[in-house]
């Protein structure tokens, strides 16, 4: 039986219509709101789901085969986002479980009845599956359509303006779920959002992937591309105009057993616009402890992030990803539905990597298998909302819980706590947990792989202050001395300070062995906790550190994250400048030398990066102009 939209439609009178409708719209990046004399609804459904894409399309499956009256909005002409035109095929990580496991199903058992055979999820026939399951629910669905505009009773949505192939639209909703990617709906109806890192607001580079015909199967690769903000029209056009005249897509020859089909149309943006929710999901709080009681699924991933300036993140991402090196760790984390509701707003979600987010968490947050969950959630928590009458944030957990636990979008067994991610089969992996036994935390850290003996320090802190202290001192263990000494500058000790300095002064270029890749050089890390704690003794080291040339020696291993010497100055010079700006934000009287020593190191100095590819090589990225505008950034501060 069909939920009836007019029950959630008071009968209002005429006056009182024209006193309370306002169209809100994003009008150069601001949401303009205005009163509307009156409005004619043309047609009216219980949700609108507006993006197709990853979250999106499971969305208004699930919502449709709830009995939902549904349209759905989206701006290309097929279903699936980043898995179909965005022709990622393959799974990186996530939660197993949910209605998109049956999907690929139908998908493979498709493909077995005589299509091209392809790796990872076959792209085109998920599209046929997406759709036809969606149609078969019920569900309308409008291609090349764009939202225009968001109506409103106060922060109540009522529907939605949106233009399509045959005009534009005036359409009633009950809810609205906004799986844009980008928060496009939010943001016009006026919802508050964050997006990019604190210091610049940079993201994290996106891609531009590639499919082609290899051995008889189809296959995709990608190449990271730089960086673009995805909610800029003119940035975004020539992304993909740029991306897709790279030197690893536009080639000069393309071989017969490597035959290329096409660019993506849809590029690989992997953080854009998060809204601030009712509740938020953050890095911080996570590694606190934290973390909501009341999940609706659990995401699953390392905080992969793609990004090679390091030094510009926040310093609860370095702390974990510098100092420790535990970029390879992949962690279980609870999604609340809050974070899927835009703080203060009735009628209104998302689903997808513009849920509730700090940029730090836009880094695992955003896998194929946890986005489908989020949008099966999304849609679950709208049905259990419809038929009993209420808001969502009002919903019984336990009614919802139940729902998403019989299709498996929820399954206790996904919160597996932490895994150390050294095998690709994520069955293979082993669970790890924090060391409490001192001496368990002493061999850790007397080790090549200290990172989790690192961290686990850090969690004890004042308990194991004393015994760090102590092994820091120890002579003949360069790496308990060393280690130690990472842990106590992590906890804010100056007593770390003239073991990391040596760190520096002897040019230490030994690199961990805690994740599969990523691992940080302990000089690097000793760099950044100089910083960290101010130290202002290390300035002319660090300034002659930011200007040194090819001084490291041969300290990278081709893991990605440095693939030769440049990369290598570059991880120097970056951490170096980022250092002597925490030193001269803790002792003004230092700036005016400080400011005249980095404007003189970053003004003519050109460094780049290899960018990440699944090619055999990547190409090359100025960083330079990104470190200028965070040394100009943070220099503005100053003065």
């Amino acid at each position: 039986m069909r939920t009836r939209f007019r029950r959630w439609m008071p009968v209002m009178s005429t006056a009182r219509r024209e006193a309370i409708m306002q169209l809100s719209q994003l009008i150069n990046k601001q949401a303009v709101r205005r009163p509307l004399p009156s409005y004619n609804f043309t047609e009216n459904y219980d949700v609108i789901i507006v993006g197709l894409g990853t979250a999106g399309a499971i969305a208004a499956i699930t919502a449709g085969r709830s009995g939902l009256r549904v349209l759905g909005i989206e701006r290309m002409n097929a279903m699936g986002g980043t898995g179909t035109s965005g022709a990622v095929l393959n799974y990186y990580f996530g939660s197993k479980g949910g209605l998109y496991e049956q999907l690929d199903e139908a998908v493979a058992a498709l493909e077995k009845q005589g299509y091209t055979k392809s790796n990872g999820i076959n792209s085109e026939l998920k599209k046929v599956v997406l759709e036809r399951e969606a149609l078969l629910a019920g569900c309308k669905i409008a291609y090349e359509s764009s939202v225009t505009g968001v109506y409103l009773d106060g922060n109540r949505v009522l529907g939605l303006r949106w233009a399509g192939p045959e005009g534009t639209h005036s359409t009633a909703a009950r809810f609205i779920i906004d799986c844009t990617g980008n928060a496009e709906v939010c943001a016009a109806a006026g919802c508050a959002t964050r997006m990019g890192r604190e210091l610049d607001g940079m993201m994290q580079p996106y891609s531009n992937a590639v499919m082609l015909v290899e051995g008889k199967r189809v296959k995709h690769y990608y190449t990271d591309a730089g960086y673009v903000d995805a909610t800029d029209a003119r940035a975004m056009s020539a992304a993909i105009i740029d991306s897709s005249t790279l030197p690893t897509h536009l080639m000069e020859n393309y071989e017969d057993s490597r035959r290329l089909l096409r660019t993506a149309p849809l590029l690989g943006i992997r953080e854009s616009r998060c809204i601030v929710g009712e509740e938020n999901v953050t890095l911080p709080a996570y590694l606190s402890g934290k973390v909501t009681s009341k999940p609706i699924f659990y995401a699953y991933s390392n905080l992969d992030s793609h990004s090679k300036d390091m030094a510009l993140e926040s310093e609860t991402l370095q702390d974990w990803s510098v100092v420790a090196s535990l970029w390879g760790m992949n962690l279980s984390i609870p999604v609340p539905l809050g974070a899927l509701i835009p703080r203060g707003f009735d009628g209104l979600l998302t689903a997808g990597r513009c849920i509730a987010l700090d940029h730090d968490f836009t880094t695992a947050i955003r896998m194929k298998r946890d986005m489908q969950k989020c949008g099966e959630a999304a849609a679950a928590a709208v049905s259990i909302a419809m038929k009993d009458g209420i808001a969502v944030r009002d919903i019984d957990y336990n009614k919802l819980l139940a729902v998403l636990t019989t299709t498996g979008c929820y399954r206790k067994d996904n919160d597996v706590g932490m895994k150390d991610t050294q095998h690709k089969e994520d069955e293979h992996n082993r669970v790890v947990g924090w060391m409490s036994d001192v001496e368990t935390i002493r061999a850790g850290l007397d080790s090549t792989k200290p990172g989790i003996a690192i961290w686990s320090a850090k969690r004890l802190d004042h308990a194991i202050r004393p015994d760090l202290r102590l092994w820091m001192l120890e002579a003949g263990r360069e790496h308990l001395r060393k280690h130690s000494a990472l842990a106590l500058g992590l906890l804010g000790d100056p007593l770390a300070l003239p073991v990391l300095r040596s760190i520096v002064r002897e040019r230490d270029a030994f690199v961990p062995q805690t994740s599969r890749k990523y691992n940080i050089a302990r000089a690097l890390a000793a760099i950044y906790l100089l910083g960290k704690l101010q130290d202002q003794e290390m300035v002319p080291d660090l300034v002659a550190v930011a200007d040194s040339r090819g001084e490291w020696g041969d300290g990278y291993h081709n893991d990605e994250f440095i693939n030769d010497r440049e990369e290598l100055d570059f991880q120097y010079y970056s951490f170096s400048i980022m250092a002597l700006l925490r030193i001269g934000e803790g002792c003004s009287s230092l700036r005016a030398d400080i400011a005249a020593k980095l404007n003189a190191l970053t003004k003519e100095r050109e460094l780049s990066i290899l960018l990440k590819s699944c090619q055999a090589h990547g190409w090359r990225y100025p960083m330079s102009p990104i470190i200028r505008r965070a040394v100009h950034l943070w220099l503005k501060r100053w003065s």
